[in-house]
């Protein structure tokens, strides 16, 4: 039975694999962030090789709105049929399914895994015109300032928040969160001094890091950035919680074949290998961490098993 059962699926499957070989249909790449944000330019580094890979058009389509969650809903309302992949921040797998009352999908459900493409840094840094060089001197500073206890953030209800609020317990005081639209206006004001303190990407800081224009003070994951290996990591700090580094991966809509995620997955982790790709990610503050269907999966469920309960614990009304 089992035999008779393999030999009508074979076939199928044989099909299948064959229709994604030669399918010339366009590929159209959803970003749920404006052209020239950090997601968006990480979409335009894969386009040529995946169209080298494929032998299709790639079509990057800017869908920006609600930190990626108007590029999500397109997405799943998106045919499973090889035309439409997202490219997209854990952001709208994790804190938006996590902070919204509604938010009008559900990221293990509604969407195909394909690939992770990166993982990347959430930093806390310090605006140059204060004297605070590290986490311990934050406390100390605000002490000495009680009317600036505030701390920017690129977004309200995003993980730099909830981060932040962990940095703020861990020292003993109490940190205002004020939200900014995207990281871009944050660094400005950081740089101006008009806030004294910012947790965002460490991307987006990097530069004006070297630069001497701000400091970041700390980076989250287990291990310090490649980039930036002398900016120590929470976790050395004896900070616990902001472990979890976020990250970039493509997804389709629920329901896509397997021959065409596979063919994508390579795809993607031979566009990863091109000397062009490596330089620029490292330039960008980014670690290549190309992953199976099954193992971005797993970063999802991951995400959202770290921060569910802090985002509660935090008290943040829901949206």
């Amino acid at each position: 039975m089992h035999f008779i059962r393999l030999l009508l699926v074979l076939p199928l499957a044989l099909l299948a694999a064959a229709a994604a070989a030669q399918d010339t249909r366009p590929i159209h790449v959803l970003v749920g962030f404006p052209p020239g944000g950090s997601t968006d330019i990480v979409a335009r580094i894969f386009t040529d090789k995946l169209r080298e890979q494929l032998g299709r058009a790639i079509i990057v389509e800017n869908r920006p709105g609600n930190g990626g969650q108007v590029a999500a809903i397109q997405l799943k309302n998106a045919a499973p049929d090889g035309t439409t992949v997202m490219l997209t921040i854990d952001h709208t797998h994790v804190t938006i399914p996590l902070t919204f009352k509604e938010p009008g999908y559900d990221p293990l459900k509604d969407f195909t895994p394909i690939v992770g493409v990166a993982q990347y840094y959430n930093a806390m840094a310090a605006s140059a015109k204060t004297d605070i060089k590290s986490l311990k001197d934050i406390a100390v500073w605000m002490k000495a300032n009680p009317s600036q206890h505030n701390f920017g953030i690129p977004a309200a209800g995003s993980i730099p928040q909830f981060a932040g609020l962990i940095v703020g317990k861990a020292l003993g005081v109490d940190m205002l969160p004020i939200p900014y639209k995207g990281g871009a206006p944050l660094v400005q004001d950081l740089i101006g001094g008009q806030v004294p303190i910012g947790f965002g990407s460490l991307t987006e800081l990097i530069e004006h890091h070297r630069a001497g224009r701000l400091r970041v003070l700390a980076v989250s994951g287990t291990q310090r950035a490649r980039s930036a290996p002398e900016i120590p990591t929470f976790q050395e700090l004896g900070l616990k919680g902001i472990d979890k580094n976020p990250w970039l991966a493509f997804f389709g809509p629920a329901g896509m074949q397997p021959a065409f995620v596979n063919s994508f997955n390579a795809a993607v982790r031979a566009a990863m290998d091109a000397p062009e790709a490596k330089e620029r990610f490292a330039t960008m503050g980014i670690e290549a961490a190309p992953t199976t269907p099954a193992e971005l999966r797993q970063w999802v469920q991951d995400a959202l098993a770290h921060w569910g309960p802090v985002i509660r614990d935090s008290g943040y009304v829901l949206q």
